[in-house]
C-alpha cells in the first residue's frame, strides 16, 4: 500500500525432485538363502509387527510376518519367514520356510524349513530338509523326505496284501 509495489509473481517454496526411498536393513533379510542375494534385488513383502491379517495371501517371491496372521498362506516358489514377533494360526503351503516366532497349523514344504532357537510350531510339517536349533518347540508330526517321494513301511505294505488276501485277525 505505502511505497514498494509487491511482485505479481511471489516465490514459490522448491520441492526436492527425489526422495531417499527406505532400505531393507540386512536383519530383514535373515533366513532367506543366498540364491535370493545373487539376485539383483528381492522382491519381500513384509507384515510388521502392528498389523493384523486375516484370509489368504498368495505371494510370489518372499514373505516375513512379524506382526499376526490367520487364514492360509500359499506359494510355489517363495519362501516366508516368521519373525520373532510374528504369531501365524494358517495351513502354510511354501518352497520353504524359516521359523522364528510362533506358528500353528500345518506346514507343506516343497523344499527346506527352518526352525530357529525360541521358535514354537504346534502342527505337522512336512518338507524335503528340516533344520531344528537346540530351544525349539515343536508338537506334532514330521514326514522329512530328501528324496521328495512317499514312503510307505513295509509292515504297511504286509497288512495291505493280508486284507486283500482275507486274512486280517487271522493268525
Amino acid at each position: 500500500m505505502f511505497g514498494k509495489k509487491k511482485d505479481a509473481k511471489q516465490e514459490q517454496p522448491t520441492i526436492p525432485e527425489k526422495t531417499d526411498e527406505p532400505k531393507l536393513s540386512d536383519d530383514s533379510k535373515s533366513g532367506f538363502k543366498k540364491v535370493n542375494e545373487s539376485r539383483k534385488e528381492s522382491k519381500m513383502t513384509n507384515l510388521t509387527s502392528d498389523t493384523n491379517v486375516k484370509g489368504t495371501i498368495k505371494f510370489g517371491e518372499a514373505m516375513k510376518i512379524d506382526g499376526k496372521f490367520d487364514g492360509e498362506l500359499i506359494t510355489d516358489n517363495g519362501e516366508l519367514v516368521v519373525g520373532k514377533t510374528g504369531k501365524v494360526k494358517a495351513t502354510i503351503k511354501v518352497r520353504s520356510a524359516v521359523v522364528e516366532g510362533r506358528v500353528e497349523g500345518n506346514i507343506k514344504a516343497s523344499d527346506k524349513v527352518e526352525l530357529k532357537q525360541n521358535a514354537h510350531l504346534i502342527g505337522d510339517l512336512q518338507a524335503k530338509t528340516l533344520v531344528i536349533e537346540e530351544g525349539v518347540v515343536f508338537v506334532g508330526q514330521c514326514n522329512v523326505n530328501p528324496e521328495g517321494t512317499k514312503i510307505e513301511s513295509q509292515s504297511y505294505k504286509e497288512e495291505t496284501k493280508d486284507k486283500k488276501a482275507g486274512r486280517v485277525g487271522v493268525q
